[in-house]
């Protein structure tokens, strides 16, 4: 007997069919609950929302083969490496120091100075307030 090696094959986009099939499911459901069942809050209504109800089961029933179809595919992939294996061995790598920036240096006003830019930045506001009161009158 020759040992032929088992090739599993997945599919790429495995993932996105799960996702999609989740949101779906989502938007499925979102017409459920804004159908007459629940408005009425009486499963006799069941007509009325046959069609959000059979989204919901087809929906339903996707995601759960493709779940279930990806779990299995991976499981059999990637088999979980046993305790007896050696892992892959960390090193420790120290950083290099770094010369940290820093904000240049804020001249120090002194309290009559503020006062003296205050002073004048009103002065200025109040000429421009000046201005534009002449100039709508």
């Amino acid at each position: 007997m020759a040992n032929a090696a088992a090739t599993i094959k997945i599919p790429q986009d495995i993932e996105y069919r799960v996702l999609g099939n989740a949101f779906g499911l989502l938007i499925a459901t979102g017409g459920l609950l804004a159908g007459t069942m629940v408005a009425e809050r009486s499963l006799a209504y069941w007509q009325d929302d046959i069609v959000p109800l059979a989204l919901c089961v087809f929906m339903a029933f996707r995601l759960f083969r493709n779940m279930m179809s990806t779990m299995l595919l991976y499981n059999d992939a990637a088999p979980l490496p046993s305790h007896g294996a050696a892992t892959p061995h960390r090193e420790n790598v120290a950083s290099e120091p770094l010369a940290m920036p820093q904000l240049p240096q804020v001249p120090g006003l002194t309290p009559e100075q503020v006062v003296e830019e205050v002073v004048k930045r009103i002065e200025v506001q109040k000429a421009e307030q000046a201005k534009k009161h002449k100039a709508s009158s």
